[in-house]
């Protein structure tokens, strides 16, 4: 059985079309074609059929992707074993920060890489909605990921995943702002009071919609947008309130922003590291994965111990 056939299935399977299949290995769509063809030849079962102008695996094709993927596993893993005999590295790591993962992470992360010799990490920025993250696996090493579903959403779609921190979702407002009266807050507390939002499908609408949920009302949201940044300087301003991330939100004394956490709502959002398996198995890689394991207990640990976290970035 040919493993660069196997390859061009577990690829097509990641990547959903022939031409983005053709890209990413850089061959010609036709020569995709002709592999799958000679693989389905060669195991003499269907594995791709026709779906409207493109394509889809059928239930063999599946099956054979995800064995492909676990022999992608086990070759990393002979290669892993045989760079710790050689002292042998990838010598370069792309990973996808979002931005504010990139403010907490990546400057303890490129501290601790600098005494790894040999290694370079390259950091990108992505951004997409929650669904989009496993998806960016099939174009970077690492990718820094969240959900305020938990860290399960992710382990459903085949990647190794690295838990790194739970960050609780507080509630925003100016300093002198009534409700920063109280240590904790509830939905009804918050629900009445115009909000500072993000568009909807953001991960942090979700939160404020269970806000809303709870209290059996709907929040007014005097404006929406996708920067941390601009929401904190519109509640800073006066204009409303929001959620932000407690350990990335410039809040405290000389900030003008107070913080205080809601109860009786799941109000927080899952930060994980995702890599294909076989990536995740290579020394370098699995090295980064424990360096940025180590980076965000110590992001966590004391911002634990207050109520609210300074520091920032734009962007969830």
């Amino acid at each position: 059985m040919d493993f660069k056939r196997l390859r061009i299935l577990r690829e097509l399977a990641d990547r959903q079309t022939v031409g983005a299949t053709a890209e990413a290995m850089n061959v010609t769509s036709s020569a995709v074609s002709q592999q799958l063809k000679a693989l389905q030849d060669e195991l003499g079962v269907v594995l791709v059929e026709k779906a409207g102008r493109g394509v889809r695996l059928t239930e063999a094709g599946r099956a054979m992707a995800g064995a492909a993927a676990d022999v992608a596993t086990a070759m990393a893993r002979a290669e892993s074993t045989m760079d710790a005999y050689r002292q042998g590295w990838q010598s370069r790591i792309r990973a996808a920060f979002f931005p504010s993962a990139a403010e907490m992470l990546l400057p303890g992360l490129l501290h601790r890489l600098g005494q790894v010799e040999g290694v370079r990490l390259e950091a990108h920025f992505e951004d997409p909605g929650t669904a989009g993250f496993a998806g960016l696996a099939a174009d970077y090493d690492i990718v820094l990921a969240h959900s305020v579903d938990g860290a399960e959403l992710f382990a459903r779609r085949g990647l190794e995943v690295l838990p790194l921190l739970e960050e609780p979702l507080d509630v925003a407002m100016p300093e002198g702002h009534e409700l920063a009266a109280k240590v904790r807050l509830t939905a009804h507390d918050v629900a009445r009071y115009p909000w500072i939002g993000v568009p909807a499908g953001f991960p942090f609408d979700t939160v404020l919609r269970r806000i809303e949920l709870q209290a059996g009302t709907t929040a007014v949201r005097r404006q929406r947008f996708p920067d941390l940044r601009v929401l904190e300087a519109l509640v800073k301003a006066g204009h409303g309130i929001s959620l932000l991330p407690r350990y990335t939100a410039r809040s405290g004394a000389g900030h003008g922003l107070v913080l205080r956490p809601i109860e009786g709502v799941r109000a927080s959002r899952s930060i994980v590291a995702l890599a294909r398996r076989d990536v995740a198995a290579r020394t370098t890689v699995r090295r980064t994965l424990e360096l940025l394991r180590e980076v965000a207990a110590e992001v966590a640990a004391p911002a634990s111990l207050r109520q609210a976290g300074g520091g920032g970035l734009p962007l969830a």
